[in-house]
């Protein structure tokens, strides 16, 4: 189970209070962007998992040695996070469409040969250029390879449940075809077909992820929600504008990448907004460590610890040059676990407050409940700060300024 804890914070009861007012708002849908709340309530008939979504992963992982993802942002981050955590080593899903390098095309295609494979693509409009142009090369090789009858049962296409440029392509090559619900924005989508297809190829039990993020309402996780809201506005209004999550284990890497989007891309906007960054500790604080302890005072810090569930032990040396015979025996989680200790305390001392989560051990039901954790603290938190934290006008900006470009 999830266990928010943050230190004392000037004003925290005033937003705390905010935070109530803005689920309140959350919940009865007459908010800012409240056309795209259809995360909120995972039972929701909307939220079911789509007929056939099981029995097509099950195909594509019996018939391919990869399958390659393709989508950008909020169509692969939480897919690809949640796999990162559950299957650290997995090589059977890959991700493609998330840059417009050349070379990286051509690689994963000298990857794919002598491979069998197959393609998830997932686009709500198939006109996002990244996924779009990656979408053109695959369908080619997949279809010289295979030729165009046989290619269409490797293909399974996520996108709006009707209407726009991937449905039509995916209606043209017969492809199979999987909905992302018109209520639901792309970050918020990793527990709709755009997350769970993915993520039930990678061997990963949807029912269950499904089940802790159903689950998470029937606990006091809101109110840990609300409370890591309220501090987060908080800190904020302090004068703290930037956020790092920091990681103690490397398989959350990619669970940063979809922190960053999910708060970057809701609350940056009408010139607010906290800066979300991710740190891999203890890796960076071999690096970013210098500026977290001595950098300017204008970040606070979220310390998101998980205990791997490892056995692995310290071996004793019979020669111990290092000095660390002390540890031969202790676990390395609990090694692991006093650098995150020792962290909080040097970085507090110097001036940055620390908020710290605890998930446990995450399986995949704690994985759905740590996901809908984040995801109602960054709607209560946009509301608080009075942004609508649903849509992102900014990228569309730049998308249409390559568009005249192009």
């Amino acid at each position: 189970m999830l266990k928010f804890s943050k230190p004392e914070i000037a004003n925290y009861d005033e937003y705390r209070e905010k935070a109530e007012a803005a689920y309140r708002l959350l919940r009865s849908g007459t908010g800012k962007g409240s056309e795209f709340l259809g995360w909120l309530d995972p039972d929701a008939e909307q939220n079911r998992i789509e007929d056939g979504l099981i029995e097509t992963a099950a195909e594509f992982s019996a018939n391919s040695d990869i399958t390659v993802v393709i989508g950008i942002g909020g169509s692969y981050l939480g897919a690809k996070a949640v796999i990162e955590l559950l299957v650290p080593d997995c090589t059977r899903v890959v991700f493609a469409g998330t840059s417009l390098s050349g070379s990286a095309l051509e690689r994963l295609i000298k990857r794919l040969d002598g491979k069998e494979f197959s393609l998830v693509v997932v686009s709500k409009s198939g006109t996002t250029t990244e996924p779009a142009l990656a979408f053109r090369v695959l369908e080619r090789e997949l279809i010289r390879r295979y030729g165009e009858k046989a290619a269409a049962g490797r293909v399974a296409v996520v996108t709006n449940p009707e209407g726009g440029a991937m449905r039509q392509i995916a209606e043209a090559g017969s492809y199979r075809i999987f909905t992302i619900p018109d209520n639901i924005g792309g970050r918020y989508s990793v527990l709709s077909s755009a997350g769970l297809l993915p993520v039930a190829i990678a061997g990963i039990d949807v029912l269950a992820l499904r089940g802790g993020s159903s689950g998470f309402a029937g606990s006091d996780n809101i109110s840990q929600a609300l409370d890591y809201a309220a501090a987060r506005q908080a800190l904020y209004a302090a004068g703290k504008k930037f956020e790092a999550l920091s990681l103690f284990e490397p398989n959350f890497q990619y669970f940063g990448e979809w922190f960053k989007q999910l708060f970057g891309e809701s609350e940056g906007k009408d010139g607010k907004g906290i800066l979300p960054v991710s740190l891999n500790l203890t890796a960076d604080l071999h690096s970013m460590g210098q500026y977290m302890q001595d950098g300017e005072r204008t970040m606070f810090e979220t310390f998101l610890w998980a205990d791997s569930g490892a056995a692995l032990t310290v071996p004793e040396s019979a020669h111990n040059f290092d000095g660390f015979n002390h540890l031969a025996g202790r676990r390395f989680d609990g090694i692991n676990r006093i650098a995150l200790d020792a962290t909080k305390a040097a970085h507090t001392e110097g001036g940055v407050p620390a908020l710290e989560i605890n998930a446990g051990i995450p399986d995949a039901a704690g994985v759905g409940e740590l996901l809908q954790f984040f995801m109602l603290t960054c709607g209560v938190s946009g509301y608080i700060s009075g942004v609508n934290p649903f849509d992102q006008p900014g990228v569309e900006a730049y998308k249409r300024n390559m568009k005249k470009l192009m």
